[in-house]
């Protein structure tokens, strides 16, 4: 008779993906991304401003401290619209920015 038969592993299930961060976290996340602009880019940063309030107000409006007035259903759907085409352009223009630097363009932003 042949060997016995060994046991198969069970199959593992696919790892769990990172969970996202709370909601409350937003506001802090945009202040790191903030200091990691101004740490990478100096005064070229001031460019990204702009981009960076807007996205700062949106957070606001989408997240209202008590007793702020919440958005409706449509101006959250627009507000969110606004935020997700608002952090689209500016990782084009980080992504823009960090390749110029990789190839000597800008210095600081495209080291490692």
């Amino acid at each position: 008779m042949g060997d016995p038969v060994k046991p198969q592993a069970a199959p593992r299930a696919p790892a769990a993906a990172a969970p996202a961060p709370a909601i409350d976290a937003a506001p802090a996340l945009l202040q790191e991304v903030r200091k990691t602009i101004a740490a990478r880019l100096g005064v070229g940063r001031h460019g990204l401003e702009p981009m960076l309030d807007e996205l700062g107000q949106t957070l606001a409006r989408l997240m209202p401290g008590p007793g702020d007035a919440r958005l409706s259903p449509e101006e959250q759907q627009k507000a969110r619209a606004s935020f997700a085409g608002t952090v689209d352009t500016l990782e084009d223009v980080l992504e823009a920015l960090h390749r110029s630097g990789r190839a000597g363009n800008v210095l600081g932003w495209g080291d490692r």
